[in-house]
């Protein structure tokens, strides 16, 4: 796991690799802040864009279709995978399907050589790494304590205690999957998290050629 500080490379313009787009990929426990964290460097950073995902959940009154997910039928989904349009996917909770779509990944990271984020499962990030290799950088967010997550979790009033107890019971999975990522944010404090990502985003960049 890289340290913060040892990324943040002074390289000649004659030295610096050819960008070819780089995916931020937040990890970890629900709860935990990913994707407030996400939405305050994308707030922050303008080079920066969410990676959309496909999904048959319902699409809520604060998104678009194709800025946050691509908002299909189970149907369609079902034939998406029969097709291998999606590099990865997985039933995240019961009825709850999310994959990321082949095509539209590879053209943003090695057409347009864009800067992607994206607050994506344990189990999808792994294979977007496998299948992607060098283009991902791998974030892990977890919480102070278990406590706090459960606090957390309590507080957004959105969930049955059922629900909550499914998450917190996938949390210490989750939460091994730190060692396999290349950077470990705790979000005590969400402005600080939200810092310590954009920093992490900077140096790969400025690492990768893409400044």
């Amino acid at each position: 796991m890289r340290d913060l500080h040892t990324n943040h490379l002074s390289a000649s313009a004659n030295t610096l690799p050819l960008c070819q787009g780089l995916l931020f990929i937040l990890v970890g426990p629900a709860g935990v802040g990913k994707n407030s964290i996400m939405h305050g460097v994308l707030d922050t950073f303008s080079t920066v864009r969410q990676m959309p995902t496909a999904t048959t959940r319902a699409i809520r009154s604060t998104e678009q279709q194709g800025r946050e997910h691509w908002f299909v039928t189970p149907e369609t989904f079902q034939q998406m995978i029969a097709n291998r349009d999606l590099i990865e996917y997985e039933e995240v909770y019961p009825g709850k399907f999310y994959g990321t779509p082949r095509q539209q990944i590879e053209e943003a990271l090695h057409r347009d050589h864009q800067l992607l984020i994206a607050d994506i499962d344990y189990v999808g990030a792994s294979k977007l790494k496998e299948a992607l290799t060098e283009s991902v950088i791998l974030i892990f967010v977890q919480p102070p304590t278990l406590e706090v997550l459960n606090e957390r979790l309590h507080m957004r009033g959105q969930m049955s205690e059922q629900e909550i107890a499914t998450r917190l019971a996938r949390a210490p999975i989750e939460l091994e999957f730190a060692a396999r990522c290349e950077y470990r944010v705790t979000n005590t404090l969400l402005a600080d998290a939200i810092q310590q990502v954009i920093g992490i985003i900077k140096g790969e960049a400025e690492r990768h050629g893409c400044v």
